[in-house]
């Protein structure tokens, strides 16, 4: 993949990858639209405060040329791919965060600086950078994205906001539940005004990538099988065909006929799938399906509510936001309402909220929040984290 100079968009000034800007330039990056950036074990998405949606999202995945060094910056011909999880076998394939944490910081700097000038187009010098935060983030891997940010790219000011909040931010409300389940991991937080209430937040070590490979498993026991290069197409099938159904037994006793679909392999053959559609997402609501003991999303979701203030229960259970990737399956939501209704006292209801755009959550949230006056005293300048270091991130983003 040659790497050639941006172009100019209306974001941004025309600008030369090899540009250093060594001077403190104070407030003048409030001149420039901030940039939202949210990765995630999947997808990376990222694009510009006041848009609806992200002007890009790309896999969370590296791919560099066995026997080539990587090269970030000065290099007019990239060493890597970023964004592709095809296996060659001249590519040595990295995933920079696994089950939502960052677990390869050399990968995951290819990816943002991609991102930068290759996706979004802009010099990263020039524009304040809102990070999303998930929960459970180790703190030096906070004070690790600052180190990236404003060493490695230079960049004027960032901030680091927590994605369960900015979800909820997403949905209109300051208050609610935030069931997220995206690539990696599934988990469960509460938001009251505003804030997250990290002692009753949960996670579920499972999410897309573990249906991926349960899908995987199911259509194998059928005659279907695919290798780890197949992956993707493991993936398209879930997407196109799996649902969750919001009674499993009925479903189980009703007649196949009224399940069965075909997908359309690549090579033109096709394959039927029938109770796999269901059966994958189950492993959400019951993990010891694939041999996790942990509790199903629902149970994490009543286990939170009843870790926060009694007189804050109420206004959670009417504002249960379902979030990420995997919340698009059809029937997510009424299922995961369904089963809180049998855990919450007689008569109590649950609300579970489903915006079209789900996926895009926290990233929306943070599109909301940096075009917001009062948020821009909350940026964590340059300068700032010069004379303190990176503990600063630990007493300005919380």
């Amino acid at each position: 993949m040659s790497a050639k100079t941006p172009a100019t968009n209306q974001h941004t000034t025309a600008f030369s990858e090899s540009a250093v800007v060594s001077e403190d330039r104070g407030d003048d990056f409030k001149q420039t639209v901030a940039i939202v950036l949210d990765s995630g074990s999947g997808y990376t998405k990222a694009g510009f405060s006041g848009d609806e949606r992200p002007q890009t999202m790309i896999k969370s995945s590296t791919g560099m040329f066995i026997g080539n060094r990587w090269n970030t910056k000065k290099s007019e011909e990239l060493d890597y791919y970023i964004g592709h999880n095809i296996p060659r076998k001249d590519l040595v394939m990295k995933k920079p965060i696994t089950h939502g944490i960052v677990t390869d910081w050399d990968a995951l700097e290819k990816l943002w600086h991609h991102v930068f000038y290759r996706e979004l187009q802009v010099c990263p010098e020039e524009h304040g950078i809102l990070v999303t935060d998930p929960p459970f983030t180790p703190s030096t891997n906070r004070e690790k994205t600052a180190e990236v940010l404003f060493e490695g790219f230079e960049v004027p000011a960032i901030y680091l906001a927590p994605q369960s909040v900015l979800s909820i931010y997403s949905y209109g409300r300051l208050t609610g539940l935030v069931v997220d389940s995206g690539s990696g991991c599934t988990y469960v937080s509460p938001v009251y005004n505003g804030y997250c209430l990290p002692h009753a937040t949960s996670r579920l070590d499972l999410a897309g990538q573990a249906l991926n490979e349960h899908l995987s498993k199911l259509a194998a026991e059928a005659g279907h099988c695919f290798s780890s290069k197949g992956i993707s197409i493991v993936q398209d099938m879930k997407e196109k065909c799996c649902y969750v159904s919001e009674d499993l037994g009925k479903e189980l006793r009703s007649e196949e006929q009224g399940y069965l679909m075909d997908y359309l392999l690549p090579d033109g053959n096709t394959i039927t799938l029938g109770s796999q559609r269901f059966l994958c997402p189950e492993i959400l609501f019951c993990p010891s399906t694939v041999g996790v003991s942990q509790p199903g999303m629902h149970i994490m979701a009543m286990n939170s509510l009843k870790k926060c203030a009694t007189e804050h229960q109420a206004v959670m259970m009417k504002n249960v936001a379902a979030c990420g990737g995997s919340s698009l399956l059809p029937g997510f939501s009424e299922r995961l309402k369904t089963e809180m209704l049998k855990l919450v006292p007689q008569g109590s209801p649950v609300t579970v909220l489903s915006g079209p755009h789900r996926q895009f959550s926290s990233w929306v949230g943070g599109s909301i929040i940096t075009c917001l006056s009062s948020f821009q005293s909350m940026w964590v300048k340059k300068q700032e984290y010069m004379e303190r270091g990176p503990t600063i991130m630990h007493s300005k983003c919380y």
